[in-house]
């Protein structure tokens, strides 16, 4: 039987970088405006095979969205990750695009780091504290991924950033949020990824499937008191909230551009759930949500929570027709767009674990 193992979910706040061998920059919080993002009203629905093809994205600009590492000298290998936000009265569309010239990873290894002597060592949620990179090479890489935090609005303990309990699995200080986290392996349903769809089984201990073979996104949560998938079944050892919710509620469409290049995703999710709703983020027209964003760049060693991230960003479901235009071409994304990112950044951390297939014989934690 498939199964899949995690480390938890890692999110920070840092208002400047200081590289330490040893220990890992976390400075204290401090008072942040959130950037607009709009999702705007079209008459149209996602096209999974061919994402940010559809004729309702032209209408909607770019918004480029800087990015900076959570973690130095390991991340920080993207700079920016354009973005788009839309809906259909009913349900949210987001679409990414973001620089990736070393070409899509699909590798699922085991994240490991230099102990200092040149012993490798397995990552777990107590070295988070302190490793600053993790050991990669041409053949031992990790996936690539992209994910969005979405703060629960009226979760307890809210506060204006949040930030992680160093050496926890991933909880953090105050509030709550949900996780849409697609991951080029085992959430992308692309022949060059042996995992998809990643292990996914019921309570039972059945494989379960997306609907018509779809790529998704991992659906997660983190509180106070630690990070956990919400949906489907991984095995007695790995927590989840609800083993019988649909697991496959955030559906992607994903595609990596070898001219350019560059990846694009989509997701697509329903305003409300019915599932597991006290988890998940329920979306209205007309109210304003916090967001962040992170990258990751597999093949130059970013996983867990070394990675690119963003500021905060306050989406806006929207009622009205998009009145914008593209701003940049719909070919490769011209370095020009990279920006330096702020005194801010949300760090939104990811050390999901190792899938395990048979016959893997990788070390997992």
């Amino acid at each position: 039987m498939l199964r899949r193992l995690w480390l938890g979910l890692c999110i920070s706040l840092f208002i400047g970088v200081v590289v330490s061998p040893t220990s890992i920059s976390r400075p204290a919080l401090a008072q942040q405006m959130a950037s607009n993002l709009t999702s705007y009203l079209v008459d149209g629905s996602p096209d999974y095979a061919a994402p940010g093809n559809e004729s309702f994205w032209a209408a909607i600009p770019w918004t480029n969205v800087s990015l900076a590492a959570s973690v130095t000298p390991g991340g920080g290998h993207t700079a920016y990750v354009l973005a788009k936000a839309a809906n259909d009265g009913f349900n949210v569309f987001l679409l990414f695009k973001w620089p990736d010239p070393g070409g899509p990873s699909f590798a699922s290894n085991a994240e490991l780091y230099d102990s200092g002597n040149g012993t490798l060592l397995p990552l777990t949620s107590d070295a988070t504290a302190n490793v600053t990179q993790l050991f990669y090479n041409s053949t031992y890489f990790y996936q690539d991924r992209v994910a969005v935090l979405w703060f629960i609005p009226g979760s307890q303990g809210i506060q204006q950033s949040p930030a992680m309990e160093l050496g926890s699995d991933g909880a953090i200080t105050g509030g709550a949020a949900e996780i849409w986290h697609w991951q080029a392996n085992p959430t992308d349903n692309s022949p060059n990824d042996d995992g998809f769809p990643g292990g996914y089984t019921d309570p039972l201990g059945n494989p379960i499937f997306p609907a018509n073979n779809l790529s998704f996104a991992e659906d997660d949560y983190t509180n106070t008191t630690g990070f956990f998938t919400i949906p489907g079944s991984f095995g007695a050892d790995s927590p989840n909230l609800a083993p019988f919710a649909n697991p496959f509620t955030v559906k992607v469409g994903s595609l990596y551009d070898n001219a350019s290049g560059t990846w694009t995703i989509e997701m697509a999710r329903s305003f409300t759930t019915s599932g597991a709703a006290q988890y998940r983020v329920q979306l209205a027209v007309g109210s304003g949500y916090y967001l962040a964003f992170a990258v990751w760049n597999g093949k130059l060693g970013e996983s867990a929570d070394i990675k690119s991230v963003s500021q905060w960003f306050n989406l806006t479901i929207s009622d009205a027709s998009p009145l914008g235009s593209e701003t940049s071409s719909g070919g490769g994304i011209s370095p020009v767009l990279a920006a330096t990112a702020g005194a801010g950044l949300l760090v939104v951390g990811v050390a999901i674990g190792v899938l395990l297939r048979p016959g893997d014989k990788r070390v997992t934690r």
